[in-house]
């Protein structure tokens, strides 16, 4: 499999092979993303939104729902996972009252929650919470395209994937599928 994001002058290629989509190899990928999850991974804009002091950075896992949920998605090999999105409320407010909100996968037939990140909530009380206002979304970044991000948490999780800068996406190099 290959994803093409593009850049400014060509395009941002990742080569990768996908899991197949059973309970066991989920749950693998699942711990193999959360296993990766590191500070280069969060946006700028999110740890300015909330300055260190901010008591979200007491929870674990903060920041990192969006880059788990897609890194995923890219992952496993169906059809079957749809991104959810999610308000986060957390002690009976909405964090930041203009909308924070959090990413996990649904399987479209049996509705099971693949949420890596959803040890961020302390009750599952909140959890459930967040998940009653779930609603589908679409893919999370510009134009539908994969955040570098993604793709960086991706090569951690896949150290045998590749990736590489090309001019177009006819461009037959490097694993050449």
């Amino acid at each position: 499999q290959r994803i093409f994001r593009p850049l400014s002058n060509g395009f941002d290629v990742l080569e990768y092979e996908r899991y197949s989509y059973t309970d066991g190899h989920t749950e693998a990928v699942c711990n193999l993303i959360r296993d990766n999850l590191t500070e280069n991974l969060l946006t700028p804009d999110f740890i300015e939104d909330y300055p260190p002091s901010h008591p979200l950075w007491n929870r674990p896992y903060v920041g990192y729902c969006v880059p788990a949920t897609f890194a995923l998605l890219y992952l496993m090999d169906t059809d079957q996972l749809q991104p959810m999105q999610g308000d986060v409320f957390i002690d009976d407010y909405m964090v930041d009252g203009e909308g924070t909100w959090h990413w996990w996968l649904e399987d479209k037939k049996t509705k099971k929650k693949h949420d890596i990140t959803h040890q961020l909530f302390t009750t599952e009380q909140e959890l459930q919470e967040v998940y009653k206002t779930g609603r589908p979304m679409g893919y999370y970044g510009y134009s539908d395209q994969p955040a570098s991000r993604f793709l960086t948490l991706m090569e951690k999780v896949q150290p045998t994937s590749l990736r590489w800068s090309a001019e177009d996406k006819e461009d037959p190099t490097p694993g050449t599928l």
